[in-house]
């Protein structure tokens, strides 16, 4: 999962990106609790008016909505598991935290995202395919070698 660091004001969380059906719709569901300091920043792609679940959360959260422009629109305190929330603004992305983290951010406020280099992961199909290329290549090689071995004997 790609990895930020989001700033509001003296505000820092090191988030997960959530950028694909699978992560968007997931979310923080499930999970027990995050660590302070931590969250997910979700990126839907297209400015509208973004409904939130906390049906599957597990503790308390905070929401922030942010435009495009990566301006705070809305904001949304102490969400407890099983609530549904929409935001009052159009936004595209929102940024969820543990509850009381967003203290002292304000409407207005400007974010600033960071991403941060991605950590490398093996490519098991192009490793496949590599090994696949590396062992045709030495086989043609010792073909050649046995066939010429026997052609100077």
């Amino acid at each position: 999962m790609r990895r930020a660091g989001v700033t509001i004001r003296d505000r820092q969380w090191l988030v997960d990106i959530a950028d694909t059906l699978w992560k968007l719709t997931q979310g923080l569901s499930d999970i027990p609790e995050i660590s302070p300091g931590t969250g997910i920043l979700f990126d839907v792609g297209w400015v509208h008016h973004i409904t939130v679940t906390t049906k599957r959360m597990m503790f308390p959260l905070d929401i922030a909505f942010i435009s495009e422009s990566l301006v705070i629109v809305d904001l949304r305190r102490d969400l407890t598991p099983g609530q549904v929330v929409t935001s009052d603004t159009p936004a595209r992305y929102f940024l969820e935290v543990n509850a009381g983290e967003l203290s002292g951010v304000d409407l207005g406020n400007q974010v600033s995202i960071t991403l941060l280099a991605q950590e490398e992961t093996p490519n098991l199909v192009s490793n496949w395919v590599s090994m696949a290329i590396l062992a045709t290549n030495l086989a043609v090689a010792g073909a050649f070698v046995v066939s010429m071995t026997r052609g100077s004997i």
